[in-house]
């Protein structure tokens, strides 16, 4: 089902060619981007990269879509990897493991996956999302809270500061982190979607996924975590003010939130995700973006070429790096540990050696189904309800899988049970 067609635009990268490259990474007039740029159009005379930025993976998928159907596709594309299995089902994105075959050993395996759907490659990884906890390390050491390596003890942590501060909180509880609920589900064993190529099975009503939704609704009803979405005014104004302490999340956390609370910068550390079950330190990414090339590029040989070269080779991977992204190429990933550590926490000299632990530790494979977008919808939506109202999580979650499956069959897919 996921196997696509066959490329029927097998142009030459010979010759003089321009590839249209739709990004939200490399930005026109960013010096940065404009390097990585003009590196590749000097050591490959006669290919001209033309830069259009596009917005987050919805508006891009839809975009993309809607060329697809009127025969003017771009040729290189970033999307976010839960978007990439609708776009292959639709069969808008074009098979490249013939092409990347000379960069496998530049990416990790576990890094391949999120690009790969019934053993076909469909994208190259540009960056990734090891998951960490971000966290306030001097509040935490006031309050006396012990840096949580367990949910159990992320629970008391979360108790101790309440206690010793009745205005702050360890962290917000945002039913907008649809990745965050699907990964941490994936932690105590469940998985939302799975494929055996024939037909889809949905679990997010499935016991470990519901004792997910039980540890959440515990902390809320106890007001150990605030109901608030996140970087709203009043999120930024209480990560400013040291009252809300950390956020469980990825890598990418801490630019975040340098961009919101630049004052804060010294304050914080990371440290890897809290385990679901103590001694099991497996995760899965959270987050992160593929470059992938639509099957009526009129230039899918030259722009898969890019697409390796920028994603996967030593030079495009450590490039990458000058974007403020953690590069899914095993080059990049490696020069994180002689970079500087993220402005938020210029102190942490360890920050990439934890996150390059992470990674190693990512066996946890994610499949997203074709219709993540209805789920993120209904999941968010009624979460948020139920927050507000100390309503049933259970019930959302059940709810949720009622609405995928029944929306998958309406799209004429085959659900198992």
């Amino acid at each position: 089902m996921l196997s696509g067609c066959s490329s029927a635009a097998e142009s030459s990268s010979d010759g003089p060619v321009t590839l249209e490259f739709w990004t939200y990474s490399l930005k026109g007039g960013d010096p940065a981007a404009e390097a990585i740029i003009d590196t590749y159009e000097k050591a490959n005379p006669g290919v001209t990269i033309k830069l259009s930025e596009v917005g987050g993976t919805a508006e891009t998928s839809s975009k993309l879509l809607a060329a697809d159907r009127a025969n003017e596709t771009p040729d290189v594309v970033q999307v976010e990897y839960r978007a990439l299995p609708s776009l292959v089902v639709a069969g808008v994105v074009k098979d490249i493991t013939a092409d990347v075959a000379d960069s496998k050993d530049a990416v990790d395996e576990n890094v391949w996956e999120l690009t790969t759907l019934n053993e076909q490659v469909y994208g190259v990884p540009q960056d990734i999302g090891p998951m960490m906890f971000t966290y306030r390390a001097d509040l935490f050491e006031q309050y006396g809270a012990k840096v949580p390596t367990t949910w159990a003890e992320y629970a008391e942590a979360a108790a101790v500061i309440r206690a010793a501060d009745p205005t702050a909180y360890i962290a917000s509880f945002s039913a907008t982190q649809f990745e965050f609920f699907a990964a941490h589900a994936a932690q105590a064993g469940a998985e939302w979607w799975t494929n055996d190529g024939e037909s889809w099975t949905v679990g997010i009503d499935s016991e470990e996924s519901l004792a997910t939704a039980d540890y959440w609704q515990d902390l809320v009803d106890r007001d150990l975590v605030i109901v608030e979405p996140l970087l709203t005014p009043e999120w930024n104004a209480q990560v400013n003010s040291g009252k809300i302490l950390s956020w469980a999340a990825a890598s990418w956390v801490p630019s975040v939130i340098y961009s919101v609370a630049p004052d804060t910068a010294g304050k914080w550390e990371s440290a890897p995700l809290p385990q679901w079950t103590p001694g099991d330190a497996a995760v899965s990414f959270q987050g992160g973006s593929t470059f992938l090339v639509p099957e009526k590029s009129k230039n899918a040989k030259a722009a898969a070429e890019f697409a390796a070269w920028l994603g996967a080779s030593d030079e495009g991977s450590e490039l990458l790096l000058s974007l403020d992204i953690y590069p899914g190429g095993n080059a990049g990933r490696e020069a994180t540990l002689t970079a500087d550590p993220p402005k938020l926490m210029p102190q942490q000299t360890d920050f990439y050696a934890v996150a390059d632990q992470v990674i190693t530790d990512t066996t946890i494979p994610v499949t997203w189904g074709p219709n993540v977008n209805v789920a993120q919808t209904a999941l968010g939506d009624a979460l948020n309800a139920a927050a507000l109202n100390k309503e049933s999580f259970r019930d959302v979650y059940k709810a949720t899988q009622a609405t995928v499956v029944e929306d998958l069959e309406t799209q004429g897919y085959t659900v198992s049970e």
